[in-house]
């Protein structure tokens, strides 16, 4: 079975996305914030991440640079998970090294698509 980390500061967006996850069939593991998720990260290697971008203590494009330089968790995919809709913040989040972009609040499919897209069974 596939393990899916959730990293969001807010925990009902965190409920949401792990209840979709289950939906669907998947493990998902949350945290709450950037450094929860770096911490989480030195000791499990989940299948993909997905990741809020604006959180008070690290924020996601930080967590995603530090996950791409590290070999252990550079070929993961994250998906950001946001409410920043402009394109020039999509451009910036595909450079930093995210796979996907969802914006907030993502549905039900949305995440279905962007997870079956990225880990294709």
């Amino acid at each position: 079975m596939s393990k899916y980390l959730v990293v969001d500061d807010v925990l009902v967006n965190r409920k949401l996305a792990v209840a979709m996850f289950v939906k669907l069939g998947w493990k998902a593991v949350e945290v709450s914030g950037g450094t929860a998720a770096l911490d989480w990260l030195a000791n499990h290697r989940p299948d993909l991440v997905l990741l809020d971008i604006s959180m008070p203590d690290l924020c996601g494009e930080d967590v995603c640079i530090a996950m791409r330089a590290n070999p252990d968790f550079s070929s993961i995919p994250i998906v950001a998970y946001t409410a920043h809709a402009m394109q020039v913040d999509v451009d910036r989040f595909r450079a930093n090294g995210f796979n996907s972009v969802l914006i907030k609040p993502i549905s039900f499919q949305s995440l279905k698509d962007a997870v079956d897209h990225l880990l294709p069974a």
